[in-house]
């Protein structure tokens, strides 16, 4: 698969109220297609107060009014299914939003069948950590699995420090909250989802430091939904491939982890998290060893390393790299094994903008914004004159009708390395062999080699130059990746 991620709010409005819709992403399926892209992962479209971003979830079963109905979500399935594009949705398996009427069942003093299926202490007075009291008449504090209006599912601890009202995750009474996260699988994947990415996976288990007992909940519920949908999709939002892949998953995201390689190599950010190689050369400390670790991982669980361009999360990779640059990463990103996830908007260089937090998105809002499809202002083809919910902002002014048209844009840079990766086998070989000499990096990829200069000098090579992230004539200069055919 190669993925292109969009976030509902900012993507296209089709009604003219300002907030982009579901009809508004069937509406630009033939421009994903056209970019090579096969399959599209949704951020959160489902009924939701959004204080975060819809990663509250009110209602697991139904689609917000803002975005549509969920005849326009068959809809947008059933022409994707046509083009050739699989449906990713964000399954939201560690918490619900406060107004949940699951939660709110559970939050009574009395009784019932939802008491269990969050978690609660037993006293309102005990305000321990990531716990929150007051709110209603149970006599207890609900506990939070992020932020304060997001109550955390209680799949049960593995330590248990407090009997009184700590569940073990072997306790069965714990497995109704698996059975209903099984529910919503099921019922996405019955009305045109083709898999989920799964949001904070490694928050199930409380108490779960080596999170053994998160895999062993997690290998628990794919046994049964793999029985019935052995084709659905699981990647997670865990950025540990040797616990991702020991639970189940098909694939893991490698995310902007200070620590990681695809941070060290491509973005730099405040003293504190250093300066990447490609910014930095020779004074930047990074080994080889992390990326060796997570592709060899993959290879061995046959699953894959989901590499992003960014998410709606992080700022995006145009904040960190020049257009020269940011080809040379897009060449890393689709010559890898595993699977490339590109954020809407990325292809145009779109960059994240310092503005006042909105849905609870803080520093990630400013990555949220509208995307920018032509140069008629002052709404750029997004709506047609209606405020944005999301604001434009002159720092993005390049917009996908010029994109098209310029023959050395990312847009045009993209369709070209997925066609690649399409005709050329070795590129998704799950196998890879890494090799890195004074910034001068190598992957092995079957017949075909990526090379990536990022040293201050000149590199001598042999073989047939298949795509390159720049023009040049003799070695190869700095700055330069390349795609070569080997020479014997």
């Amino acid at each position: 698969m190669i993925v292109y991620e969009i976030y509902p709010i900012s993507f296209c409005d089709s009604n003219n109220d300002g907030i982009g819709d579901l009809n508004g992403i069937a509406s630009k399926l033939e421009y994903i297609q056209s970019m090579g892209f096969n399959a599209i992962w949704l951020n959160p479209f489902y009924r939701s107060p959004f204080k975060d971003g819809g990663y509250d979830v009110e209602d697991f079963f139904d689609v917000d009014p803002c975005f549509g109905t969920m005849n326009d979500f068959k809809k947008l399935a059933d022409k994707a299914h046509k083009l050739g594009i699989k449906i990713i949705v964000d399954l939201v398996a560690g918490h619900a939003a406060l107004s949940n009427p699951d939660f709110l069942e559970s939050a009574k003093a009395e009784r019932n069948d939802k008491s269990d299926l969050f978690i609660w202490n037993d006293n309102p007075w005990d305000k321990g950590s990531n716990m929150i009291s007051g709110m209603f008449d149970r006599h207890g504090c609900y506990m939070v699995n992020f932020f304060a209006h997001q109550p955390a599912f209680n799949y049960g601890f593995n330590r248990i420090d407090h009997p009184s009202w700590q569940m073990s995750y072997k306790d069965k009474r714990t497995f109704k909250t698996r059975e209903y996260m099984l529910r919503v699988m099921r019922y996405w994947l019955d009305n045109g989802a083709d898999g989920f990415r799964v949001d904070m996976a490694d928050s199930l288990v409380k108490n779960d430091d080596d999170k053994t007992a998160t895999i062993e909940v997690w290998n628990w519920m794919f046994r049964k939904i793999r029985k019935e949908y052995p084709d659905a999709f699981f990647v997670s939002e865990w950025s540990y491939p040797e616990r991702s892949f020991k639970a189940g998953f098909d694939a893991d995201f490698v995310l902007d982890h200070w620590d990681n390689f695809y941070h060290r190599l491509f973005r730099s950010n405040s003293s504190t998290r250093g300066t990447s190689v490609i910014n930095g050369n020779n004074d930047v400390k990074f080994t080889i060893k992390d990326m060796r670790n997570r592709f060899n991982e993959a290879e061995k669980h046959k699953a894959y390393l989901a590499l992003i361009s960014g998410n709606h999360d992080t700022w995006r990779i145009a904040n960190y790299l020049d257009h020269k640059q940011l080809k040379m990463f897009y060449m890393f990103l689709f010559c890898m094994p595993g699977i490339p996830f590109v954020l809407y908007g990325d292809e145009i260089e779109m960059k994240t903008i310092h503005i006042p937090s909105k849905d609870g998105g803080y520093q990630r809002t400013g990555t949220r914004l509208p995307m920018i499809w032509n140069d008629n202002k002052p709404y750029h083809g997004f709506t047609k004159d209606s405020e944005p919910y999301l604001p434009f902002f002159k720092e993005n002014t390049f917009s996908v009708k010029q994109a098209v048209k310029d023959k050395e844009s990312i847009y045009n840079f993209i369709r070209a390395l997925t066609a690649l990766r399409k005709e050329i086998s070795d590129l998704s070989d799950p196998h890879v062999e890494i090799k890195e000499k004074n910034r001068v990096f190598i992957f092995k990829r079957g017949k075909h080699l990526l090379i990536m200069n990022m040293s201050d000098k000149e590199y001598a090579f042999k073989g047939e130059v298949i795509i390159s992230s720049d023009k040049f004539e003799g070695k190869l200069p700095a700055d330069v990746a390349i795609l070569i055919k080997k020479t014997n």
